[in-house]
């Protein structure tokens, strides 16, 4: 760098002073005194103007910062020299600014009226018509993948000071990341002009008035992925201070301005793309594949520690964000409220007990009313299931792990919906904390759920031509699906595989959110699904837990939920329950019952990976 030359070549006059300024995390900044004026320089990094069109996005962000200058929107902008933002001299790139003499607000500083004033500017910014400036929409595809395990192999990995922390976290980063770009595709909807890096470190308060900096990435990109992720920064997430308040105040003063409008759990989960992509950067300087400079290595190491710390928060912080999200909309918890009101004046069992809504359950609502569970049954589609689950707490009002049902309501004469209310359990479903155990504590845990399984599965039922039943379903899916299988040697192999029959009275729906765990005692929940079948059957879903067993969870603990914890799951769940072990080809009707859910999935969303599955699984089945 010779900044000094630099100055004199293109008469921002001679340099008296160059001091480096903190913050820049690609490029470095430098604060220059010359006999002129005080300048902000910033010397690119090479090798990001090594990639293809990287000159060409700063010239557009700056396009962008000028036109949100020109709007309201105080922006540091670049100063044209002979024409262009971007100036090459001697095998480097600057930008010259006007130094901003004010001050990066750290965490501990911003405060509620900060957190207002940037919701309101971020608004305004998303409310300019970026088709002004020629630009289009960027709605595309994204197809992130990165081999986590590659880096723990690179020659250098060993000497790195985040080894052991890389290592306690990287193998959950494939499921995360593939889910993220899934959560991001779906959600890529609406455009508008972003700045995409707004945290604190790129806002100079001059008094109380914020101006915008670093605008290199600038673009037409999704505004509520943006929003969500300034948010999160300015209400003390990056300081490990994350206040709900301040997330809850930018979210609402952003919104008196620019609406937040659907998709926004995926938008929340498609934000960790962002992170994962920082962390593979930086995996990448500070391995020396994308850096030598032991300054740059040793800057990107520290990166790479602070964000693996980061992503672990941000999924924690997922349920969080988008409960105070949900609750600023329009149509939000409350719209079940005044139902609510007359069931419990109109029962002695509830009158006078205070209630709140419960956000869990895929088909009803649920309140909780003092020490009760309250279930609404909202779907009317659901209405069958929901009393025939009625009717059965009377067969199972012996079984101590089930909680009681104290009363309910199929005449719609109090209320235009069914209801039950059943015992509060004060504890947590195995899904929150499933993930915080070891394998120990894991096992123990699955003897409790063989527990209370097996005594539901010991209650009597009638016997009937399951074979069959297992027939009909396939060729009714296999026809709908139009995939061609050898029919006749798959149906053989079901002669064989269930010409026996070990019946029991089956959940139908055995996942981690229908149990609660009080520390001591597990109970199972929600019984609108049970059946009589063979015990077998009722392992469906549990089966399917070492590939997708988030696809059960809450929004609560969707991306807490990763398959590496429960690879085991199935094998222990086996080997406790003698039972299971007397069942002829046990491997195979599972083998099969998973064909069969897949064969479901494949029939709504005719994606070719999932034709392809069903076909490897056919193999097992029938060779």
């Amino acid at each position: 760098m010779k900044i000094e030359q630099f100055c004199e070549k293109y008469n921002l006059g001679r340099v008296l002073n160059v001091s480096k300024l903190t913050g820049g995390f690609m490029h470095k900044m430098f604060k220059v005194e010359t006999i002129k004026d005080v300048y902000a320089i910033k010397v690119l990094n090479q090798e990001v103007m090594r990639r293809e069109g990287a000159l060409n996005n700063f010239l557009v962000s700056e396009e962008i910062s000028n036109y949100a200058n020109g709007n309201g929107i105080k922006a540091a902008v670049a100063i044209k020299i002979d024409g262009n933002y971007v100036t090459e001299y001697e095998d480097n790139h600057y930008m010259v600014f006007k130094f901003v003499d004010g001050k990066v607000l750290k965490d501990d500083n911003i405060t509620i009226e900060h957190c207002r004033k940037m919701g309101n500017l971020l608004a305004r910014l998303h409310s300019l018509d970026y088709k002004i400036l020629g630009l289009c929409d960027d709605i595309s595809e994204d197809h992130f993948y990165v081999d986590w395990e590659e880096y723990v192999n690179n020659e250098n990995f060993k000497k790195m000071k985040y080894k052991d922390e890389y290592l306690n976290n990287y193998k959950k980063y494939y499921s995360l990341l593939r889910r993220s770009v899934e959560r991001y595709n779906e959600s890529n909807e609406t455009q508008a002009l972003c700045h995409c890096d707004m945290d604190p470190k790129n806002v100079m308060w001059v008094g109380d008035e914020p101006i915008i900096i670093d605008w290199e990435s600038a673009r037409v990109a999704n505004p509520i992925r943006e929003v969500i992720e300034d948010a999160l920064c300015w209400s003390g997430f990056l300081s490990n201070n994350f206040s709900e308040e301040k997330f809850k105040v930018f979210i609402e003063e952003y919104t008196k301005v620019y609406s937040i409008k659907h998709n926004i759990y995926s938008l929340i989960c498609g934000n960790l793309i962002g992170r994962f992509g920082w962390l593979d950067y930086n995996l990448k300087r500070s391995l020396g594949i994308k850096a030598n400079e032991i300054e740059e290595i040793e800057l990107a190491s520290n990166e790479v520690s602070k964000t693996i710390d980061e992503i672990n928060r941000y999924v924690e912080l997922i349920p969080v964000m988008y409960r105070i999200i949900c609750d600023l909309k329009e149509h939000d918890d409350n719209e079940f409220d005044s139902v609510v009101e007359k069931i419990i004046n109109s029962n002695k069992w509830l009158y006078g007990l205070g209630f709140k809504r419960v956000n869990s359950g895929f088909t009803n609502t649920i309140y909780k009313v003092g020490k009760y569970i309250l279930r609404l049954c909202t779907d009317v589609e659901n209405e069958y299931r929901f009393k025939r689950e009625i009717e059965l707490y009377s067969k199972l009002k012996t079984i101590k792990n089930v909680p009681r049902c104290v009363l309910s309501d199929t005449t719609k004469k109090v209320v235009p919906y069914y209801y039950e209310v059943i015992d509060f359990i004060d504890g947590n479903t195995l899904y929150e904390i499933w993930y915080k155990l070891n394998e120990v504590q894991r096992e123990e845990l699955v003897k409790k759920i063989v527990e209370v399984v097996k005594e539901i599965h010991m209650i009597e039922v009638e016997e009937y031509d399951f074979c069959k039943y297992i027939k009909d379903k396939l060729i009714s899916l296999i026809l709908d699906c139009d995939i061609k299988i050898d029919m006749d040697r798959l149906l053989s192999k079901c002669d064989v595989y269930f010409k026996d029959n070990k019946f029991g009275f089956i959940h139908n729906d055995l996942h981690f959110d229908n149990f609660i765990y009080d520390g001591n005692d597990l109970y199972l929940l929600d019984f609108e699904r049970c059946m009589a079948a063979p015990i077998d059957y009722d392992l469906r879903i549990f089966n399917r837990y070492n590939e997708e067993p988030w696809l059960w969870a809450s929004y609560t603990t969707d991306m807490l939920t990763i398959e590496n914890d429960y690879n085991n799951f199935m094998n222990c769940f086996i080997s406790n329950y003698a039972e299971l072990n007397e069942i002829s080809y046990l491997e195979e009707r599972l083998n099969i019952y998973k064909m069969m859910d897949y064969l479901e999935n494949y029939k709504d969303n005719r994606a070719e990976e999932k034709k392809d599955r069903i076909l490897d699984l056919l193999k097992k089945v029938i060779d």
